[in-house]
């Protein structure tokens, strides 16, 4: 029986990979679908730092408070551009339970792009179920908000999304 459990998430985005990658990698793209303040430098063992927005609903069934994660440092690992993203955090104290890895993997998918992400190294015991689920909802509503913008151009990244 495992110890760990993982997060996959697969969604299928209209657009290029190099947009997708773009996207997980500029500052500046970051801030605009995701992010209030981010700073990034897509190269391996480039800094990374990014800074959530205040999202309406914290603390709803939707997206937990401890989900809400004000500001985390880490560093890109492993890019190839189109193809993946890495970045591992730097996690604080209080989130002990919460890996460091987390990976996007694109692929082209006819006219558009396949994100798989993965969240590897969750603990599988029942003590960690609040904090797996708060990180579930977290990326889903993550990638919910890079699909819309990629898509459609909008954004809104106050309001937290699910995937459909």
């Amino acid at each position: 029986m495992s110890k760990t459990r993982d997060l996959r998430f697969t969604i299928v985005i209209k657009a290029k990979p190099e947009q997708v990658y773009k996207a997980l990698t500029s500052a500046r793209e970051l801030c605009r679908w995701w992010l209030a303040g981010a700073e990034t430098d897509a190269r391996s063992a480039g800094r990374l730092r990014l800074v959530w927005p205040k999202i309406s609903g914290a603390g709803s069934r939707v997206f937990p408070p401890h989900a809400a994660f004000g500001e985390l440092e880490g560093s890109f690992v492993d890019l190839e551009p189109g193809r993946k993203v890495a970045w591992v955090w730097k996690l604080p104290k209080r989130r002990p339970q919460v890996p460091a890895l987390s990976s996007f993997f694109l692929q082209p998918k006819g006219r558009g792009c396949e994100v798989l992400l993965l969240h590897a190294g969750f603990s599988a015991a029942a003590a960690g179920d609040r904090v797996y689920a708060g990180c579930a909802q977290g990326w889903e509503d993550c990638l919910a908000k890079l699909k819309l913008y990629l898509e459609t151009g909008r954004t809104c990244k106050d309001q937290a999304l699910t995937l459909k």
